[in-house]
Protein backbone atom coordinates (compact mmCIF):
# COMPACT_ATOMS: atom_id res chain seq x y z
CA UNK A 1 0.00 0.00 0.00
CA UNK A 2 3.11 2.68 0.06
CA UNK A 3 2.58 3.14 -3.55
CA UNK A 4 -0.86 4.70 -2.90
CA UNK A 5 0.37 8.51 -1.85
CA UNK A 6 2.30 8.67 -5.41
CA UNK A 7 -0.65 7.26 -7.34
CA UNK A 8 -3.11 9.90 -5.48
CA UNK A 9 0.04 12.57 -7.01
CA UNK A 10 -0.03 11.11 -10.13
CA UNK A 11 -4.32 11.30 -9.92
CA UNK A 12 -4.12 15.10 -8.81
CA UNK A 13 -2.15 15.79 -11.61
CA UNK A 14 -4.14 14.04 -14.19
CA UNK A 15 -7.09 16.26 -12.64
CA UNK A 16 -5.69 19.15 -13.47
CA UNK A 17 -5.09 17.94 -17.03
CA UNK A 18 -8.24 16.91 -17.14
CA UNK A 19 -10.18 20.64 -16.41
CA UNK A 20 -7.58 21.98 -19.23
CA UNK A 21 -8.91 19.79 -21.72
CA UNK A 22 -12.44 20.35 -21.18
CA UNK A 23 -11.84 24.28 -21.28
CA UNK A 24 -14.50 24.65 -23.92
CA UNK A 25 -17.32 26.84 -24.96
CA UNK A 26 -20.86 25.78 -25.18
CA UNK A 27 -20.32 24.42 -28.79
CA UNK A 28 -17.44 22.31 -29.88
CA UNK A 29 -15.07 24.01 -31.92
CA UNK A 30 -15.67 22.06 -35.20
CA UNK A 31 -19.68 23.00 -35.01
CA UNK A 32 -20.71 25.68 -37.73
CA UNK A 33 -22.67 28.63 -37.63
CA UNK A 34 -25.42 26.69 -39.43
CA UNK A 35 -26.00 24.65 -36.10
CA UNK A 36 -26.31 27.25 -33.73
CA UNK A 37 -29.60 26.94 -32.55
CA UNK A 38 -29.57 23.02 -32.81
CA UNK A 39 -29.70 20.73 -30.27
CA UNK A 40 -25.82 20.78 -30.11
CA UNK A 41 -25.73 24.38 -29.26
CA UNK A 42 -27.89 23.64 -26.11
CA UNK A 43 -25.17 21.41 -24.91
CA UNK A 44 -24.09 23.92 -21.97
CA UNK A 45 -19.93 23.58 -21.36
CA UNK A 46 -19.12 26.79 -19.97
CA UNK A 47 -18.15 26.28 -16.65
CA UNK A 48 -16.61 23.50 -14.69
CA UNK A 49 -19.29 22.93 -12.89
CA UNK A 50 -21.55 22.55 -16.28
CA UNK A 51 -18.68 20.32 -17.55
CA UNK A 52 -18.74 17.90 -14.68
CA UNK A 53 -22.20 17.71 -14.67
CA UNK A 54 -22.71 16.61 -18.34
CA UNK A 55 -19.76 13.98 -17.79
CA UNK A 56 -20.78 12.49 -15.08
CA UNK A 57 -24.26 12.07 -16.23
CA UNK A 58 -23.01 10.12 -18.86
CA UNK A 59 -20.13 7.89 -16.69
CA UNK A 60 -22.45 7.30 -14.14
CA UNK A 61 -25.29 9.59 -12.38
CA UNK A 62 -25.85 12.97 -11.15
CA UNK A 63 -29.09 11.49 -8.82
CA UNK A 64 -29.22 9.15 -6.51
CA UNK A 65 -29.30 5.78 -8.33
CA UNK A 66 -27.50 2.16 -8.78
CA UNK A 67 -26.34 1.39 -12.15
CA UNK A 68 -24.93 -1.70 -13.79
CA UNK A 69 -22.55 -2.10 -16.58
CA UNK A 70 -21.18 -5.21 -18.62
CA UNK A 71 -17.78 -5.05 -20.25
CA UNK A 72 -16.16 -7.59 -22.66
CA UNK A 73 -12.30 -7.60 -22.34
CA UNK A 74 -10.45 -9.43 -25.06
CA UNK A 75 -6.68 -9.88 -23.66
CA UNK A 76 -3.72 -9.44 -25.72
CA UNK A 77 0.53 -9.67 -25.29
CA UNK A 78 2.57 -7.61 -26.86
CA UNK A 79 6.40 -7.62 -27.14
CA UNK A 80 6.93 -5.05 -30.21
CA UNK A 81 5.61 -7.41 -33.26
CA UNK A 82 1.98 -8.33 -33.83
CA UNK A 83 -0.03 -8.68 -30.46
CA UNK A 84 -0.79 -12.55 -29.52
CA UNK A 85 -4.12 -13.43 -28.71
CA UNK A 86 -4.17 -14.70 -24.58
CA UNK A 87 -7.89 -14.65 -23.14
CA UNK A 88 -11.09 -12.87 -22.75
CA UNK A 89 -13.06 -11.45 -19.82
CA UNK A 90 -16.29 -11.28 -19.01
CA UNK A 91 -16.53 -7.53 -16.07
CA UNK A 92 -19.18 -6.61 -14.14
CA UNK A 93 -19.62 -3.20 -12.56
CA UNK A 94 -22.34 -2.34 -9.58
CA UNK A 95 -21.97 1.64 -8.74
CA UNK A 96 -23.70 3.46 -5.97
CA UNK A 97 -23.98 7.32 -7.08
CA UNK A 98 -24.93 10.15 -5.36
CA UNK A 99 -25.01 13.85 -5.53
CA UNK A 100 -22.61 16.31 -2.95
CA UNK A 101 -24.04 19.19 -1.48
CA UNK A 102 -21.53 21.35 -3.63
CA UNK A 103 -21.99 22.15 -7.22
CA UNK A 104 -20.42 19.94 -9.62
CA UNK A 105 -19.42 17.58 -6.97
CA UNK A 106 -21.09 13.44 -6.95
CA UNK A 107 -20.31 10.57 -4.89
CA UNK A 108 -19.18 6.94 -6.09
CA UNK A 109 -19.08 3.59 -4.55
CA UNK A 110 -17.43 0.97 -6.97
CA UNK A 111 -18.07 -2.61 -7.32
CA UNK A 112 -16.24 -4.61 -9.78
CA UNK A 113 -15.63 -8.40 -10.55
CA UNK A 114 -14.46 -10.58 -13.47
CA UNK A 115 -13.70 -14.33 -14.74
CA UNK A 116 -11.97 -15.20 -17.85
CA UNK A 117 -12.99 -17.02 -20.45
CA UNK A 118 -11.44 -18.62 -23.41
CA UNK A 119 -10.53 -16.13 -26.36
CA UNK A 120 -13.80 -14.14 -27.61
CA UNK A 121 -16.00 -16.82 -26.00
CA UNK A 122 -17.99 -16.99 -23.01
CA UNK A 123 -16.57 -20.34 -21.76
CA UNK A 124 -15.12 -20.17 -18.18
CA UNK A 125 -11.52 -20.76 -17.50
CA UNK A 126 -9.55 -21.10 -14.25
CA UNK A 127 -6.14 -22.66 -15.75
CA UNK A 128 -4.12 -21.35 -19.00
CA UNK A 129 -1.49 -21.99 -21.12
CA UNK A 130 0.62 -19.40 -22.08
CA UNK A 131 1.68 -19.24 -25.55
CA UNK A 132 4.87 -16.96 -24.66
CA UNK A 133 6.36 -19.49 -22.08
CA UNK A 134 4.44 -22.60 -23.00
CA UNK A 135 3.55 -22.63 -18.89
CA UNK A 136 0.27 -23.75 -17.83
CA UNK A 137 -1.19 -21.10 -15.00
CA UNK A 138 -4.12 -20.61 -12.65
CA UNK A 139 -6.04 -17.74 -13.82
CA UNK A 140 -7.20 -15.30 -10.77
CA UNK A 141 -10.47 -14.16 -10.89
CA UNK A 142 -11.08 -10.15 -11.26
CA UNK A 143 -12.36 -8.51 -8.16
CA UNK A 144 -12.50 -4.83 -6.80
CA UNK A 145 -14.10 -2.35 -4.39
CA UNK A 146 -16.08 -1.04 -2.67
CA UNK A 147 -13.91 1.94 -3.85
CA UNK A 148 -14.91 5.31 -3.49
CA UNK A 149 -14.77 8.15 -5.99
CA UNK A 150 -15.59 11.78 -5.64
CA UNK A 151 -16.02 13.31 -9.50
CA UNK A 152 -15.73 17.03 -9.41
CA UNK A 153 -15.01 20.20 -11.67
CA UNK A 154 -11.32 19.53 -11.40
CA UNK A 155 -11.03 15.51 -12.10
CA UNK A 156 -12.24 12.43 -10.39
CA UNK A 157 -10.39 11.87 -6.64
CA UNK A 158 -9.78 8.34 -5.68
CA UNK A 159 -7.70 5.82 -3.77
CA UNK A 160 -6.28 4.20 -6.99
CA UNK A 161 -6.46 4.35 -10.84
CA UNK A 162 -9.45 6.40 -11.70
CA UNK A 163 -10.82 7.61 -15.18
CA UNK A 164 -10.03 11.21 -15.99
CA UNK A 165 -12.06 12.87 -18.26
CA UNK A 166 -10.78 15.15 -21.04
CA UNK A 167 -12.89 17.44 -24.10
CA UNK A 168 -16.59 16.56 -24.13
CA UNK A 169 -17.07 16.06 -28.25
CA UNK A 170 -20.37 16.02 -29.90
CA UNK A 171 -19.89 14.11 -32.96
CA UNK A 172 -23.51 13.55 -35.35
CA UNK A 173 -26.18 13.19 -32.68
CA UNK A 174 -24.33 11.19 -30.05
CA UNK A 175 -22.22 13.12 -26.97
CA UNK A 176 -18.34 11.46 -26.30
CA UNK A 177 -16.55 11.30 -22.96
CA UNK A 178 -13.02 10.38 -23.44
CA UNK A 179 -10.75 9.72 -20.59
CA UNK A 180 -7.51 8.58 -20.10
CA UNK A 181 -5.65 7.12 -17.06
CA UNK A 182 -1.47 7.61 -17.22
CA UNK A 183 0.14 6.19 -14.39
CA UNK A 184 3.49 4.71 -12.88
CA UNK A 185 4.07 3.41 -9.45
CA UNK A 186 6.08 1.18 -7.80
CA UNK A 187 5.95 -2.46 -7.85
CA UNK A 188 4.70 -4.61 -5.14
CA UNK A 189 6.85 -7.46 -6.70
CA UNK A 190 10.24 -5.83 -7.02
CA UNK A 191 12.49 -8.10 -9.24
CA UNK A 192 14.94 -9.07 -6.65
CA UNK A 193 12.68 -11.00 -4.41
CA UNK A 194 10.08 -12.06 -7.15
CA UNK A 195 11.72 -12.78 -10.28
CA UNK A 196 9.15 -14.71 -11.70
CA UNK A 197 5.97 -12.58 -11.28
CA UNK A 198 7.80 -9.08 -11.08
CA UNK A 199 7.48 -6.82 -14.76
CA UNK A 200 10.19 -4.64 -13.39
CA UNK A 201 10.34 -2.24 -10.52
CA UNK A 202 7.65 0.18 -12.00
CA UNK A 203 4.07 -0.79 -12.71
CA UNK A 204 3.24 1.28 -16.06
CA UNK A 205 -0.79 1.49 -16.67
CA UNK A 206 -1.72 3.26 -19.39
CA UNK A 207 -5.84 3.10 -19.82
CA UNK A 208 -8.06 4.87 -22.13
CA UNK A 209 -11.82 4.69 -22.46
CA UNK A 210 -14.69 6.28 -24.11
CA UNK A 211 -18.12 6.72 -22.91
CA UNK A 212 -20.69 7.94 -25.39
CA UNK A 213 -24.27 8.38 -25.73
CA UNK A 214 -27.28 10.41 -27.64
CA UNK A 215 -27.29 13.91 -27.49
CA UNK A 216 -31.51 14.07 -26.89
CA UNK A 217 -30.83 12.14 -24.04
CA UNK A 218 -27.78 14.64 -22.68
CA UNK A 219 -30.05 17.61 -23.20
CA UNK A 220 -33.31 15.93 -21.64
CA UNK A 221 -33.29 17.65 -17.74
CA UNK A 222 -35.65 14.68 -16.35
CA UNK A 223 -32.61 12.27 -16.79
CA UNK A 224 -29.90 11.78 -13.77
CA UNK A 225 -28.19 9.70 -16.19
CA UNK A 226 -28.18 7.80 -19.87
CA UNK A 227 -27.08 4.01 -21.14
CA UNK A 228 -23.90 4.79 -22.39
CA UNK A 229 -21.60 2.40 -24.51
CA UNK A 230 -18.21 2.26 -23.47
CA UNK A 231 -15.28 1.30 -24.97
CA UNK A 232 -11.85 0.72 -24.00
CA UNK A 233 -8.06 0.09 -24.69
CA UNK A 234 -5.18 -0.47 -21.55
CA UNK A 235 -1.94 -1.32 -21.97
CA UNK A 236 -0.15 -1.77 -18.67
CA UNK A 237 2.98 -3.82 -17.27
CA UNK A 238 2.30 -7.56 -17.57
CA UNK A 239 0.12 -8.91 -14.65
CA UNK A 240 1.81 -11.15 -11.59
CA UNK A 241 0.16 -13.95 -12.11
CA UNK A 242 0.95 -14.47 -16.22
CA UNK A 243 4.69 -15.31 -14.37
CA UNK A 244 6.30 -13.47 -17.70
CA UNK A 245 9.24 -11.52 -15.42
CA UNK A 246 11.11 -9.29 -16.75
CA UNK A 247 9.95 -10.39 -20.67
CA UNK A 248 10.13 -7.25 -22.82
CA UNK A 249 6.78 -5.90 -23.38
CA UNK A 250 2.90 -5.32 -21.83
CA UNK A 251 -0.64 -6.69 -21.74
CA UNK A 252 -3.18 -5.09 -24.23
CA UNK A 253 -7.15 -5.01 -23.57
CA UNK A 254 -9.44 -3.47 -25.57
CA UNK A 255 -13.23 -4.04 -24.07
CA UNK A 256 -16.63 -3.15 -24.96
CA UNK A 257 -19.93 -2.62 -23.70
CA UNK A 258 -22.79 -0.66 -21.81
CA UNK A 259 -24.73 0.48 -18.85
CA UNK A 260 -27.44 -1.89 -18.79
CA UNK A 261 -30.54 -2.59 -16.48
CA UNK A 262 -29.54 -5.70 -14.28
CA UNK A 263 -28.26 -9.07 -14.09
CA UNK A 264 -31.32 -9.71 -15.85
CA UNK A 265 -29.67 -8.09 -19.22
CA UNK A 266 -26.93 -11.32 -19.36
CA UNK A 267 -27.71 -13.95 -20.95
CA UNK A 268 -28.34 -17.24 -19.14
CA UNK A 269 -24.51 -18.62 -19.77
CA UNK A 270 -22.96 -15.09 -18.80
CA UNK A 271 -25.38 -15.04 -15.38
CA UNK A 272 -24.07 -18.46 -14.57
CA UNK A 273 -20.44 -17.67 -15.06
CA UNK A 274 -20.98 -14.31 -12.42
CA UNK A 275 -22.66 -16.49 -10.15
CA UNK A 276 -19.93 -19.76 -10.26
CA UNK A 277 -16.64 -17.47 -9.94
CA UNK A 278 -17.63 -13.75 -8.84
CA UNK A 279 -20.75 -13.99 -6.42
CA UNK A 280 -20.23 -11.11 -4.03
CA UNK A 281 -20.99 -9.35 -7.02
CA UNK A 282 -24.60 -10.10 -6.37
CA UNK A 283 -24.69 -9.31 -2.56
CA UNK A 284 -22.89 -5.93 -2.09
CA UNK A 285 -25.50 -4.80 0.63
CA UNK A 286 -22.75 -7.69 2.19
CA UNK A 287 -19.56 -6.72 0.54
CA UNK A 288 -17.55 -4.91 3.30
CA UNK A 289 -14.02 -5.96 3.04
CA UNK A 290 -12.18 -3.64 0.62
CA UNK A 291 -10.88 -6.19 -2.15
CA UNK A 292 -8.20 -5.22 -4.80
CA UNK A 293 -7.28 -8.06 -6.86
CA UNK A 294 -3.33 -7.08 -7.10
CA UNK A 295 -3.62 -7.02 -3.67
CA UNK A 296 -4.83 -9.96 -3.10
CA UNK A 297 -2.92 -11.99 -5.12
CA UNK A 298 0.22 -10.10 -3.60
CA UNK A 299 -0.95 -11.37 -0.44
CA UNK A 300 -1.47 -15.20 -1.57
CA UNK A 301 2.03 -14.82 -3.12
CA UNK A 302 3.51 -13.53 -0.25
CA UNK A 303 1.74 -16.47 1.93
CA UNK A 304 2.93 -19.31 0.03
CA UNK A 305 6.09 -18.33 0.32
CA UNK A 306 6.43 -18.21 3.77
CA UNK A 307 4.63 -21.02 4.01
CA UNK A 308 7.51 -23.09 1.72
CA UNK A 309 10.60 -21.41 3.66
Amino acid sequence: MKHLPARRKAIKQLGGLGVSAMAVGAVPAFASSAEKGSLRAQLDLSTPEKRAEITTKIMGSTGEEEKHTFLRFHIYGYMGENVVPFFSMNNYVVQYWKPDSKPGHYHLKHYETGYYTEFDTDKPITQWTNPVSGEKIDLETFILGPIGRLYTPEGIIAPGIAPQPLRVNVIGDRVYVPTQSIEAFPNMFQPGEWPEYSSGEKVFWDSMSTYSAPLSEVLDPSRKSVKAEIHMQNLTSWQPFLRLGQLEGRSMARAFGQHINGFSDLSDDVYAGFKKYTPDIFDTANWQDVRFDSIDFYNKALAEKKASS
